[in-house]
């Protein structure tokens, strides 16, 4: 949620790029956040061909109907199963194999798990196709929004924002969807001559630096010696090491760490401190941050950065007087909803 813009933007340059015509977008469909959807003047194959090849999305879906279903519990679950039986989906009049799955938003009083049970035996009722849930021919979504349903036909079996799977996976890394957001929203003209992030982790945002700007020079930081090891490794496995390098540094100190560099463009994922949220003071964190950052970035410069804490984030801006805020979203990662700052330097 929060990077539907992003979406829609990518879609229609791939699509010009491929001479195909965008005739219709949508950044909250069925009056449903968290989806984008497009609609192309071409063959259902070629428009597909393009949605695989997004870098801001999970999945690919062809959304073929929407419906509100009344009550809760079982009640719900019924009247789901009862109308999915009646819907029409071409693409199981061919499939030998299916699956079901579905996405769940809102308060229920059942689980993502007994939608699919559900709405799986409604397609398994009407349909010849046999459940299978690892080698099905057609993947039928089934998605929960508060009262709503979304019935689509899933076009991706793997997520293409778990494109970087390889190598060191820490559980908290930021999706690489998101980092390649975090890149478009610096709306940087032609390619930066040097990009860095100071808190870089396992390195995902470099690494889809590096495969958006092959020009540019990325630099990543950490101070902890197994994510500075790991995201190593997975620049390596990438083949990208001739151009993205990490150090291992406190951000505390970061002008120290990097005094051979200028940056260009700093886009960066700060610990979001949940584990002690009550107990840590974020004003001087994010202003030492903003500091540093400062130090290491040249003039009209930019900065993109995730923000879970935005009173303090203001507060230090403005202590700090060395930005200029330029935009400012709220987003979604995994349950938590951070602001994206874009942020200008004097």
């Amino acid at each position: 949620m929060g990077l539907e813009d992003v979406v829609i933007n990518e879609f229609r340059v791939r699509a010009e790029q491929a001479g195909l015509e965008v005739s219709k977008t949508d950044d909250e469909p069925f009056g449903l956040q968290s989806y984008a959807l497009v609609a192309v003047d071409a063959a259902p194959e070629a428009a597909l061909n393009i949605a695989r090849q997004m870098r801001s999305v999970h999945h690919v879906l062809a959304p073929l109907y929407t419906f509100v279903f009344p009550g809760d519990g079982e009640a719900a679950l019924q009247a789901i199963h009862d109308t999915v039986m009646e819907l029409d989906v071409p693409a199981m009049e061919t499939a030998e194999t299916f699956r079901a799955s579905s996405v769940r938003q809102g308060e229920h009083d059942f689980t993502s798990v007994d939608v699919q049970k559900w709405a799986g035996g409604a397609l398994d009722a009407r349909y010849d196709a046999a459940v299978d849930l690892e080698d099905y021919d057609v993947e039928v979504r089934v998605d929960v929004h508060d009262d709503r349903c979304l019935v689509s036909v899933q076009h991706t079996r793997e997520a293409l924002s778990r494109r970087q799977l390889e190598g060191y996976q820490p559980r908290a890394a930021l999706k690489a969807n998101v980092a390649y957001a975090l890149l478009h929203l610096a709306h940087f003209e032609g390619s930066p001559d040097v990009l860095l992030d100071p808190f870089c982790g396992s390195g995902t945002i470099l690494l889809e630096a590096a495969e958006r700007w092959p020009e540019t020079r990325a630099y990543g930081n950490d101070w902890d010696e197994e994510a500075v090891a790991g995201g190593r490794t997975n620049v390596g496995l990438a083949g990208v090491d001739d151009r993205v390098s990490i150090r291992k540094g406190d951000v505390w100190h970061l002008a120290e760490t990097f005094e051979d560099v200028t940056a260009d463009l700093i886009v960066t994922n700060p610990p979001f401190g949940v584990r002690m949220a009550s107990s840590m003071d974020f004003f001087p964190f994010y202003r030492r941050v903003l500091e540093q950052m400062a130090a290491v970035l040249r003039p009209a410069g930019t900065v993109v950065m995730l923000v879970l804490r935005e009173g303090p984030f203001n507060a230090a801006i403005s202590e700090t007087a060395a930005f200029t805020i330029r935009h400012v979203r709220v987003i979604e990662i995994g349950g938590l909803y951070p602001h994206v700052f874009v942020l200008e330097r004097h």
